[in-house]
């Protein structure tokens, strides 16, 4: 039987969403969410990213999970210029082997990251000599001032729930960078159940702007803005003009929003 999509909609009216390639993702007709089902059990998920946080890989920046040290330092300093001062506090939701928080810390900020894979928080301690968090639980009530989440809703198992706790640890008038890949792009139009993004298993849930926003709004933000141009990811000069002519038409690849939570 469907299960109730995470807006709460009747779970006989959620619609199969690609005829073909990967046909496990289904729409909500009430707010457009595209969602797997079945989703990855807990065990097979566990070893997904056992693999892919494996030493050797994330040395090699073959993860699968995290875009590199080119995408960090671009990310880094676009968070870098967002942010009103040093005591500015900032954590990176999601934050793999802590390669964006290094970055931010080499900027004065004042950086934390949290990341759910064992393999991935360890090489973080090893490596780079800080530690991450494991559980949203562990912060306190209105902990931080700016929270990214970079490539992380996508991945999460409890969608509402963490995008509540998210909420939870913002401090009054805290911003929320949330990136994900963009079900409006062209790649996603053209390629439709090939998609490549669609084709990882991980991936759980794929977004417009609409059905971000709404569940967005569902936790309890108050405000949403989307950024066409974007942090870019890779360089050189090609992908560059890719980007930015794809992105000035909204058919760009990622989609990079603000969330706010109200002073109230």
């Amino acid at each position: 039987m469907m299960p109730l999509c995470a807006c709460g909609y009747s779970a006989n009216l959620i619609l199969p969403y690609y005829a073909e390639g990967e046909v496990d993702f289904h729409l909500c007709p009430k707010c457009k969410l595209v969602f797997r089902y079945p989703f990855p059990s807990d065990s097979e998920l566990v070893e997904i990213y056992k693999q892919a946080y494996d030493v050797e890989r994330i040395s090699s920046g073959g993860t699968n999970q995290e875009s590199g040290l080119y995408a960090a330092v671009s990310y880094s300093s676009f968070i870098r210029s967002l942010v009103a001062n040093n005591s500015t506090r900032v954590l990176d939701f999601g934050a793999g082997s802590g390669q964006l928080v290094a970055q931010l810390r080499t900027m004065g900020l004042q950086a934390d990251g949290l990341e759910f894979s064992a393999e991935a928080r360890r090489y973080c301690e090893n490596v780079r000599g800080f530690g991450l968090l494991a559980d949203l639980r562990e912060v306190k009530d209105a902990q931080y001032d700016f929270v990214s989440m970079i490539e992380v809703i996508e991945h999460l198992t409890e969608l509402q729930s963490t995008l509540s706790e998210l909420h939870r640890v913002l401090a009054p008038g805290g911003t929320l960078l949330v990136t994900t890949p963009n079900l409006e792009g062209y790649r996603a139009r053209m390629e439709k159940g090939y998609w490549h993004e669609a084709c990882k298993k991980f991936h759980l849930f794929l977004f417009t702007e609409d059905s971000l926003r709404f569940q967005l709004g569902q936790a309890g933000f108050s405000s949403f803005n989307r950024m066409r141009f974007g942090p870019l990811q890779r360089p050189g000069l090609k992908f560059w003009l890719a980007a930015r002519l794809s992105q000035m038409a909204g058919l760009g690849g990622t989609l990079c929003v603000f969330a706010r939570k109200g002073e109230s």
